[in-house]
C-alpha cells in the first residue's frame, strides 16, 4: 500500500511540471517576434496592411510590388508593436514630403507571411538620408538598410548595347591594323608595353578613332590582341608594343590625359624562346660533341693511351736501374 501511493503521488507532480513547462513555452513563443503564427500577429499584419495602402492614397504617393533607385530604405516589421506602430510612423514621413513610392511585395495581404518589409524611396539623396534617421530615432526598433536596386530591364539592355560595342570595336579595329600594316598577335613581347582595356560603351565607340591617331603618329609597332572575336567578350583589352621608350612615355601621357579615362598599364614581358635559348645551347653542343667523324675519335683514343702509357714505361725503366 505505501509504495501505490507513493506511485499515486508522483504523477500529479509530473503533471503540475508538464504543465508548467507547457505554460512556459506558451509564454515564451508569445514574447517572441519570430514565432509561429498567431491570430493577433497575423490580425496586427493586416490591419498594418490596410493602414498602409490607405495612407498612400491620401498622400498619392503609389505603391507598387517593385521599386528602383538609389538610395532605397528597406524597413523590417516583426513583432505586433512595430506592426500597429508602423502606419502612423508612415504617414508623418509621407507628410513631410520624403517618400517619392513605396515597395510592398505583395500588394495585398496574405496569411502565410512572416513580416512586413517596405521599400521606400525616396524624393532624392537627402531624403535617403533623413528617412534613415527617423526609423533610427523610432522607439520601435525597426530593422532598416539603405539599398540601390537597378532596373532589369536597363541592365539588360545595356549589356546587349555592350557587346554590340565590343563586337563593332573589335572588326573596325582589326581592318585599322590591317591598312597601316601593323602586325596582330596573340602574344607580344617586349618592355614598355602599354595595356589597353575598353570597359564601357564610350570608351567601345571612341576607341578606333583614338588608334588611328597613335597609328599615324608611328607611336604603334605591334598589337596584342585576341586573334578571333567571341560573343562572350565583355571588355576588349589591347597590348600596344612601342618601337621605343621615347613612345611608351608618349602614349602613358596620351592615355592619361584621355577624357573617356581608360585603364592603361604599363608592363613589360620576356619572350618565352629567350628563356629556353641556354637549353637549345646546351643541346646543340652535346650533339656536336657527338658528331665528330671515326677517324678522329680513333686519334683521339690513340693519343689517351699513349699519354698513359709513357709514365708508366718511365716508372719500370727507372725500377729496374
Amino acid at each position: 500500500m505505501n509504495k501505490f501511493k507513493q506511485r499515486k503521488n508522483v504523477y500529479p507532480q509530473a503533471h503540475q511540471s508538464s504543465m508548467h513547462h507547457n505554460q512556459s513555452k506558451e509564454n515564451q513563443r508569445r514574447s517572441d517576434p519570430g514565432s509561429p503564427r498567431l491570430p493577433k500577429l497575423n490580425i496586427a499584419m493586416e490591419n498594418a496592411y490596410a493602414s498602409l495602402r490607405r495612407i498612400s492614397e491620401e498622400c498619392n504617393v503609389p505603391c507598387v510590388e517593385k521599386t528602383f533607385g538609389k538610395g532605397i530604405v528597406r524597413v523590417s516589421c516583426k513583432n505586433i508593436i512595430q506592426l500597429e506602430n508602423i502606419a502612423p510612423v508612415t504617414k508623418e514621413v509621407l507628410k513631410s514630403g520624403l517618400i517619392e513610392e513605396i515597395g510592398m511585395q505583395p500588394l495585398s495581404y496574405s496569411c502565410v507571411m512572416k513580416n512586413l518589409v517596405l521599400f521606400f524611396k525616396p524624393t532624392h539623396v537627402a531624403s535617403s538620408r533623413n528617412l534613415r534617421q527617423m526609423y533610427s530615432l523610432t522607439s520601435f526598433g525597426y530593422q532598416h538598410l539603405v539599398l540601390d536596386v537597378e532596373h532589369p530591364v536597363d541592365t539588360k539592355g545595356l549589356y546587349k548595347s555592350k557587346r554590340i560595342a565590343v563586337k563593332n570595336a573589335y572588326y573596325s579595329l582589326r581592318q585599322l591594323l590591317n591598312e597601316f600594316n601593323i602586325p596582330c598577335v596573340n602574344g607580344t613581347f617586349g618592355s614598355g608595353i602599354v595595356r589597353v582595356c575598353c570597359r564601357s560603351v564610350v570608351q567601345l565607340d571612341n576607341f578606333t578613332l583614338i588608334m588611328k591617331e597613335l597609328l599615324e603618329l608611328h607611336l604603334i609597332e605591334e598589337v596584342g590582341i585576341c586573334l578571333e572575336y567571341n560573343y562572350k567578350m565583355k571588355t576588349l583589352v589591347v597590348f600596344l608594343n612601342p618601337p621605343n621608350i621615347q613612345s611608351t612615355k608618349k602614349l602613358d601621357q596620351f592615355f592619361k590625359n584621355c577624357c573617356f579615362k581608360y585603364h592603361h598599364l604599363i608592363l613589360a614581358f620576356k619572350n618565352p624562346t629567350d628563356t629556353v635559348a641556354p637549353k637549345e645551347k646546351f643541346k646543340a653542343y652535346a650533339n656536336s660533341f657527338f658528331e665528330i667523324p671515326m677517324e678522329s675519335i680513333w686519334w683521339i683514343i690513340i693519343r689517351v693511351v699513349m699519354i698513359i702509357s709513357i709514365p708508366i714505361l718511365i716508372y719500370r725503366t727507372s725500377s729496374r736501374i
